[in-house]
């Protein structure tokens, strides 16, 4: 028994001191950034550019790869699923974090399965309408609405994103009835919505279309007046019945649960130097965002804050996603 005992331990102690080593050589190969959206997007686009600053940093390349489908889960499924040593990343938003409390019958908790790394940018939604719509403002959109019921559609990157839920949350305060039409990423809804297929969509990466004149904005969710869209009006005081509605969005990147402190930090600290980079906060702003802190402690509490906030519409609405 003793002998065994010694075996066990020499085993468990030769294990940990392989994956310590690893960890203290990290990284010496390439690292796969797993993005669960479609490229093309505003989204997708911040990322490459991200990724190409924090090669700089850790001296390995960095390969983007869109993984789409489920709503993202496919491509969160793949990083929580990898091996935990810092080699496949996860680029996670808001919009997938409301999908982990939409979709409880998944086979894995995300959160309990993924590691916060760090946010890359943060930034409110823009409510965005077809120019065929005919509408410049949020009181005239809900106008048409009541004119019309029944004729609104609304797009979002996945049933149960936080696109599908903020719409939700204004068909609840306006008394709207809006049909939902889900698309794999904004670039392709925002064609829809140029072309006057879709009426309207709460937008994470709204900039670039507005600026291409493909969508009309009328809101920002900010609590207040945001810096790379100012002429956008915060929704909550178009109103009354809109006040109080705000909400934030994000982009970051999180890795599987287990994955050494050491190599979080390596990864946290990649990101904060890309973020200080003047090319990659010209890009983040082109999209209509501002840098995030980049630490694990900043993206854990928006984790537990968005899950809080998307539970309530949940609840309100009634909303049920089970597949």
């Amino acid at each position: 028994m003793t002998r065994n005992l010694f075996r066990s331990l020499t085993l468990i102690a030769m294990v940990a001191c392989t994956a310590s080593a690893g960890a203290a050589g990290y990284p010496d190969r390439p690292i796969r950034f797993i993005v669960p959206t479609g490229s093309g997007g505003p989204s997708d686009l911040c990322m490459r550019t991200v990724a190409q600053a924090m090669q700089a940093r850790l001296g390995q390349t960095v390969i983007v790869e869109n993984v789409t489908g489920a709503t993202g889960n496919i491509g969160l499924v793949r990083v929580a699923s990898a091996e935990p040593d810092g080699y496949t990343v996860s680029v996670p938003s808001a919009a997938n974090t409301a999908n982990f409390i939409t979709r409880p019958k998944l086979s894995f908790d995300v959160e309990g399965k993924l590691k916060p790394v760090g946010k890359i940018c943060v930034s409110g939604l823009s409510l965005v309408v077809s120019p065929k719509l005919g509408v410049n403002t949020v009181a005239d959109l809900v106008r048409y609405g009541r004119d019309n019921p029944g004729k609104l559609t609304f797009g979002s990157i996945g049933s149960g994103s936080s696109q599908h839920l903020m719409a939700e949350m204004f068909a609840a305060a306006t008394g709207l009835s809006l049909v939902h039409v889900p698309f794999r990423g904004e670039a392709p809804a925002a064609a829809e919505i140029a072309s006057g297929r879709v009426s309207m969509m709460f937008m994470a990466g709204a900039k670039p279309f507005l600026d291409g004149g493909l969508v009309t904005g009328v809101a920002t969710t900010n609590h207040e007046t945001w810096p790379p869209i100012p002429d956008l009006p915060p929704i909550q005081g178009t109103l009354p019945e809109l006040a109080g509605f705000s909400f934030n969005g994000w982009n970051g990147l999180m890795v599987p649960q287990g994955t050494p402190d050491s190599v979080v930090r390596k990864l946290s600290d990649a990101l904060q130097y890309a973020l200080k980079d003047e090319k990659t906060r010209r890009v983040i702003a082109t999209m209509g965002n501002v840098p995030g802190a980049g630490t694990p402690e900043d993206l854990a509490g928006q984790l537990q804050s968005d899950r809080k906030m998307f539970q309530a519409i949940i609840d309100k609405r009634k909303l049920s996603f089970d597949e």
